[in-house]
């Protein structure tokens, strides 16, 4: 694209990677919502040895059964490739890709983050884009799948005129907190009583639960120790509001919190919540958000939020039934490159 320089870079340096946290920092301050997910911001911080920030913390992708937005246990042949863009005859980034290899489901998954502030920010988009694709393909080609965060007409056209078709919809959905007790849901077969996770002890127990619970789901139902590990390592990890469901020394269920304080007002989210297939039917997976959502709550949170797949109308159904709503839709798309 005229007026662009957009390179290709394997391994950002110290410098260049300082450049991309300002500009994520940048356009999350300025869209009032987190640019990068955050299995991609955690491979941007382990690559260039910085620390995480607080401004990005959450991930694409759908959730279960009943469904949180999770983040993803996937582990590539290298950890990312990084596409920048710089106006021409300046230093000013203004443009970033990240394009990971997800093993599990063998496509290269890609999130762009422009400057909206920069003239032409589509046709920045439209030079990521194509940078990426064509990476892609001279590598070998093979499936990519395209992340948008509050996707919307355009983004369609763009991804559409590619190649791309849309894979699927996950709502951001919301609730005023505290939470009201819900009279007419659906009532466990019996009370139940959580506990906190304990780092050092229930790592093994909570992901066997967890990838049975998500056995069939393209990113969550394949976490290992080390990405496990990995979040207990971030400074918004909790103990405490990992609220876990011990049913005759067996992890039931469990419903995973996260505190995010850089959003205006402050959210709490109902960031990983499963249920043990054994144990479905219960009425546990309502019983286990109206504890997260107690929690937060008891933590001075006034908003509560979670991320489901729109697929899963059951989930959908409960969360609305509790009361939350949908504030925003992010969207998959997929796409062939072929190889050249």
């Amino acid at each position: 694209m005229d007026g662009l320089d957009v390179t290709v870079l394997t391994v950002p340096d110290r410098q260049q990677t300082t450049e991309i946290l300002a500009l994520l920092d940048k356009v999350a301050t300025s869209t009032g919502h987190r640019a990068l997910s955050e299995h991609k911001f955690t491979e941007l911080a382990n690559v260039s040895g910085r620390g995480r920030g607080p401004g990005h913390s959450s991930d694409p992708g759908d959730r279960g059964a009943p469904d949180a937005r999770v983040g993803s246990g996937a582990r590539g042949r290298t950890p990312f490739v990084a596409v920048l863009a710089r106006r021409t005859g300046t230093s000013d980034l203004v443009g970033y890709g990240h394009m990971s290899w997800d093993l599990h489901s063998s496509h290269h998954v890609m999130e762009l983050v422009v400057d909206r502030a920069t003239d032409d920010p589509g046709g920045v988009v439209d030079a990521l884009l194509e940078t990426g694709l064509d990476d892609v393909a001279r590598q070998g080609g093979g499936s990519v799948r395209l992340w948008v965060t509050r996707a919307d007409p355009m983004d369609d056209q763009r991804a559409l005129a590619r190649g791309f078709r849309i894979e699927r919809d996950q709502y951001q959905m919301r609730c005023p907190l505290p939470h009201p007790r819900d009279p007419g849901g659906t009532k466990p077969d019996q009370g139940i009583e959580t506990r906190p996770f304990q780092p050092g002890m229930d790592e093994a127990a909570w992901l066997a639960t967890n990838n049975r619970a998500f056995a069939s789901h393209p990113e969550q139902g394949h976490w290992d120790l080390a990405t496990l590990l990995e979040r207990e390592k971030e400074p918004w990890f909790n103990a405490d509001g990992l609220l876990m469901l011990e049913v005759n020394g067996r992890i039931a269920g469990s419903c995973w919190t996260k505190i995010h304080n850089d959003t205006d007002p402050p959210m709490g989210e109902i960031f990983v919540i499963g249920v043990d297939p054994d144990f479905r039917g219960r009425g546990w997976g309502r019983a286990l958000t109206q504890a997260g959502l107690d929690w937060l709550a008891r933590a001075g949170l006034s908003v509560g939020m979670l991320y489901v797949d729109a697929a899963n109308v059951a989930a959908v159904t409960m969360y609305r039934s509790m009361g939350f709503v949908e504030d925003h839709i992010d969207r998959a798309y997929v796409a062939t490159a072929d190889p050249h």
